[in-house]
């Protein structure tokens, strides 16, 4: 219980940090160490606890439901819809969330999908596409893209096998349909 209690208060100082506009930067130290401990949860209470505290406003509620992803998931991309273009805008890895600097965010074309339509694929072509190649060094993890509304989606990364990843991406995407409702 103390380990979900520790997860759950370092994931709403994240959130905090990013929804009041602050950079949210871990020292070299910090980062090094949350990702060697890092395990992406497959707990179906915290799971369930993801439109836990949503914030009215639509990008915030975006913002902090990436950051809810952080915790099961070995990386993730937040992509923006401009135009038809999905830009990257966000990334974490092994919990620790960054924002992607202006002069290093790449677009793609993503498929047309319905909202939290679920598709799966390959990591490495999407990362090379996205220049994020280190959320997959080993290129071991598969991609699933979730599409969260018209004009934000959610690339998440995991190295579950299909016999486990199909039912925690179901658990996943019944948490978000709460998450993401007005």
């Amino acid at each position: 219980m103390e380990k979900i209690v520790s997860k759950m208060s370092e994931l709403r100082r994240r959130a905090e940090a990013l929804l009041d506009n602050h950079d949210f930067e871990l020292n070299k130290k910090e980062k090094e160490e949350a990702q060697k401990t890092f395990e992406a949860s497959r707990d179906i209470s915290l799971i369930r606890g993801i439109s836990a505290g949503m914030p009215e406003d639509h990008i915030d509620r975006i913002v902090v439901l990436f950051s809810k992803m952080s915790l099961f998931f070995e990386a993730g991309v937040m992509m923006e819809n401009q135009d038809g273009t999905w830009t990257a805008q966000a990334t974490f890895e092994k919990s620790v969330i960054e924002t992607i600097n202006t002069q290093t965010k790449h677009s793609m074309r993503l498929p047309h999908i319905q909202t939290l339509e679920i598709l799966k694929t390959s990591a490495r072509p999407i990362l090379e596409k996205l220049k994020l190649k280190h959320l997959d060094p080993k290129n071991q993890l598969q991609c699933l893209l979730i599409k969260i509304s018209s004009d934000f989606s959610f690339l998440l990364l995991s190295n579950l096998p299909d016999l486990w990843l199909k039912e925690h991406v179901e658990n996943i995407r019944h948490s978000l349909q709460s998450g993401i409702a007005d």
